[in-house]
């Protein structure tokens, strides 16, 4: 039986692995294909230049009054392949739980939002894991927020914010994308 005192709380480890505009070029060269994905690096034996962690986040009052509904069969739309994104953005704000959206100013060259990798969300262990590869075009700013959004299917890639901010995390300082370069960012958040 819980007791009063205990809470559950929803915490994200993210990951953001780097391939530069030369790996990525040599790897769009051997595959043929426009916008590689991590798969394609792995394949191609080409292993990202840098990868780098952030601990944490806070869910947002949407995130959380989305959780509860889903919970109860109050209705809402779930996190598939199809509704959720992950948003990176150069803002400079302080994450509260009212966000709505990230703190970076409108338009992509300073936010964007990436469709999930195909075979993704996944679940395992009571851990909920998103990821979306940000291609040589998508995102190319200082990485100083993140987030994920939920929206109505099917959601494609862009600057503005779906429906539902789930969560927020900024003051990441994950340095800036530059243009052809490939970036991939997996959320993976625990419920506990």
């Amino acid at each position: 039986m819980p007791t009063a005192n205990e809470t559950v709380r929803a915490t994200t480890h993210w990951t953001v692995r780097r391939w530069d505009a030369d790996q990525t070029g040599w790897v769009q060269h051997r595959t043929g294909l426009l916008a590689p994905a991590p798969a394609d690096f792995a394949r191609a034996g080409v292993e990202p230049y840098l990868t780098t962690e952030v601990h944490g986040n806070l869910a947002t009052t949407a995130g959380l009054t989305r959780l509860t509904s889903l919970l109860t069969a109050g209705g809402g739309q779930a996190i598939v392949a199809t509704s959720a994104r992950i948003g990176v953005g150069n803002g400079a704000g302080t994450a509260a739980i009212g966000d709505t959206d990230l703190s970076a100013s409108a338009g992509s060259a300073n936010r964007w939002f990436q469709v999930l990798d195909a075979t993704y969300p996944q679940t395992s262990g009571g851990v909920l894991t998103l990821k979306a590869t940000f291609a040589a075009a998508d995102g190319n700013f200082a990485w100083n927020e993140f987030g994920i959004d939920i929206g109505a299917p099917t959601v494609t890639s862009g600057a503005t914010v779906n429906a539902v901010l789930f969560n927020h995390k900024t003051a990441i300082a994950q340095g800036s994308k530059a243009n052809g370069q490939t970036w991939a960012a997996t959320a993976s958040v625990s419920f506990g």
